[in-house]
C-alpha cells in the first residue's frame, strides 16, 4: 500500500496492479497504516483508492487459506477453537476505519471483490466509476465473507438482498450497486479521483457523520456528473 498526505487529505492507494491483490503483506501494511492514519492531527479527510484499473480483485485466497489451515487449532470433532490473531486484526483495521473522525472515501474503479468491496463498505462514502463490477464471491469457493461485510450489506440493502448476494456470490454491476444502496455515486472514470477528492475536501471541516445525505445532495447539486 502507499500513503501520501496532501493539503490535509490522506490518500491510501492499493498499489499491486494490475489487481492490486490483497496479500498477507497487504493486511499487515494495512494494519500499520491504519494505526497510523488515526494518530495524525493534520489530516481531515482520506481518499482509498487502487493503483491502475482496478480497485482490488479480493484476497490472495491460496496463500491466506494456508496460513489459516496452519494456525488454527481444532477440537476432537474438527471445530476450530482458536482463530489465527491476523484475522482478527483485518477486521479490527476496517472497524479503525469506520471510527474515524473525518471523512473517508473509497474511488472505485475496475473489479472491486471479496475483501476489497468488504473495505469499501467500512468507508463512509463510497463512489464508483460506470465499468465498476462488484461482488462477494467466497460462496464459491465454499467460504463466506469474513470482514463484516455481511452486516454491512444487510445493514444497506436490507436482508433479504444481503442473503442473495452472499450466498449466490455473482458479480453485479456499478448500476446495481448503486439501486443496492451499497455505493452513493456513480462518476465518469476519469473524472473520479478528482471528484472524490474534490468532495472530501469540501466537507473535511466540521464533518458530521449524520449529515451524510445533506453533503451529497449539497455537493452533487453543484457539480455536473452522471
Amino acid at each position: 500500500m502507499k500513503f501520501t498526505l496532501t493539503d490535509t487529505i490522506g490518500h491510501l492507494v492499493l498499489n499491486q496492479p494490475p489487481s492490486n491483490k490483497m496479500t498477507l503483506s497487504f493486511f499487515a501494511e494495512l494494519n500499520h497504516l491504519v494505526q497510523y492514519i488515526e494518530k495524525l492531527k493534520e489530516i481531515k479527510g482520506l481518499v482509498i483508492s487502487g493503483n491502475g484499473r482496478h480497485f482490488s480483485s479480493g484476497t490472495d485466497l491460496p496463500a491466506i487459506l494456508e496460513v489459516v489451515e496452519q494456525n488454527t487449532i481444532v477440537d476432537a470433532l474438527g471445530h476450530p477453537v482458536i482463530i489465527p490473531d491476523f484475522l482478527l486484526n483485518n477486521y479490527l483495521s476496517l472497524q479503525i476505519l469506520e471510527r474515524l473522525p473525518f471523512p473517508v472515501l473509497s474511488a472505485i474503479r475496475g473489479v472491486c471483490l471479496g475483501s476489497a468491496m468488504e473495505l469499501t463498505l467500512f468507508s463512509h462514502f463510497r463512489f464508483c466509476s460506470e465499468d465498476s463490477v462488484f461482488g462477494l464471491p467466497e460462496s464459491t469457493f465454499n467460504l463466506i465473507p469474513g470482514l463484516g461485510g455481511i452486516s454491512k450489506v444487510y445493514h444497506l440493502s436490507g436482508k433479504a438482498k444481503a442473503m442473495e448476494l452472499v450466498l449466490k456470490g455473482k458479480t453485479f454491476l456499478a448500476s446495481e450497486a448503486l439501486k443496492f444502496k451499497l455505493v452513493d455515486k456513480i462518476l465518469p472514470k476519469k473524472e473520479l479521483i478528482q471528484q472524490s477528492c474534490i468532495f472530501i475536501k469540501s466537507i473535511s471541516s466540521g464533518y458530521r457523520k449524520e449529515k451524510k445525505k445533506l453533503y451529497l445532495k449539497n455537493f452533487f447539486n453543484n457539480h455536473d456528473t452522471i
